[in-house]
């Protein structure tokens, strides 16, 4: 399987990409480099994956075809695949959705280029905005800021688990002409002496153009907890860039699993409703607005495949797993939060003590 590490012109140690600089740092020399620095290096990963990738499937077919039927990789399940990390040599299972991790034994980063290139090639990505510190730091001050949890929940060897994670997605832009009638009421009433009087007005409302309905997207890996996900949104996809490798290095990265032909009677409804939600937030100070009329069609401009940031972290506590994540571009945080027995029920003691002995003071100064 194909594989590169982003290497540092200067020293040849492993560079991940700093959130912080917006640039691709090495650990070793401390050098920094932008995307531009890095394309030459980033076009030979790309041409070196895609040779790779071809040379594996003619492999394959041809193995295929003397067998007579399919193979697979020893050790695996058909889930999980192995490749050798280029910067030491040691080979790594990872699951078949992996493209961006680390090797188990130098550590060092590293893109499984061949899950990135061809159809599997994200057209956009958003950066991450807050590194790791960052992240753990929202995390401490937002684990914190609850009673009961369990100390261990924000251990230093629990924050070790903070992982920095490039989610897939579908996104899409549409053009919606939108034809819509409606007749509207407008009523007045007022008294004047004895006598009540009512106005009643009737307008004829009618809307017809073209909306822009920009941005559309869906999560396009279905092991991930979508209501966690859906709590840490929404992201700006305005500051989504083209994109590039780089931006991986010293992340962990999914690809897609759930096809794009799943998700776009999602996206295609979701387009319709806000194109019709945008007309009628444009129809104001009527009593009564009774549609007639109110037709959508969408014409597709734009389909992008694309990765967006978060952290995660998860954590083992009496037989339940609980997951916490931070959006990686806004830092907007969410999760479930354990509770400890124990400090609850010292908690619950220490109050029931407290009551007794306000009790006893209380009836001491009755008598």
């Amino acid at each position: 399987m194909a594989t590169t590490t982003l290497k540092c012109p200067n020293c040849g140690g492993g560079l991940k990409f700093d959130p912080e600089q917006q640039k691709s740092v090495c650990e070793y020399c401390l050098s920094s480099f932008t995307s531009a620095e890095l394309a030459a290096a980033t076009q030979a990963a790309e041409a070196k994956a895609e040779k790779a990738a071809k040379a594996a499937a003619t492999a394959a077919a041809t193995a295929a075809a003397a067998a007579g039927t399919e193979t697979t990789t020893p050790g695996t399940d058909g889930h999980l695949a192995g490749y050798v990390c280029d910067s030491c040599g040691a080979e790594v299972v990872t699951e078949a959705t992996t493209a961006a991790t680390f090797c188990y034994y130098c550590h060092n980063p590293v893109l499984i280029t061949s899950r990135l290139t061809g159809e599997f090639q994200p057209h956009k990505i958003i950066p991450f905005q807050y590194d790791r510190d960052k992240a753990i730091a929202t995390f401490r001050q937002w684990a914190k800021s609850h009673r009961f949890v369990p100390h261990s929940f924000y251990s230093a060897s629990q924050l070790e688990k903070m992982t920095g994670l490039y989610l897939p997605y579908w996104m899409a832009d549409y053009d919606a002409q939108v034809d819509y009638q409606a007749q509207a009421v407008v009523r007045r009433v007022w008294v004047s002496g004895n006598t009540e009087f009512t106005e009643h007005k009737d307008f004829a409302i009618e809307r017809k153009g073209t909306i822009e309905v920009d941005n559309i997207h869906e999560l396009a890996h279905g092991k991930i907890d979508r209501t966690l996900i859906e709590a840490i949104a929404p992201f700006d996809e305005a500051q989504a860039t083209n994109f590039n490798l780089t931006y991986l290095s010293g992340f962990l990265a999914e690809k897609f699993d759930i096809e794009r032909d799943k998700v776009e009677p999602m996206l295609e409804s979701r387009a319709r409703d806000y194109a019709s939600s945008l007309l009628r937030e444009s129809i104001s100070g009527y009593s009564e607005v009774h549609e007639q009329k109110n037709e959508v069609d969408l014409a597709l401009k734009n389909w992008f495949y694309a990765l967006f940031p978060a952290w995660v972290m998860t954590y083992r506590y009496h037989g339940k797993t609980y997951i916490y994540a931070i959006n990686g571009q806004t830092g907007k945080a969410y999760g479930e939060l354990p509770v400890s027995n124990q400090r609850l029920s010292v908690a619950s003691a220490i109050l029931a003590a407290i009551i007794l002995v306000l009790a006893i003071l209380g009836g001491l100064w009755l008598w």
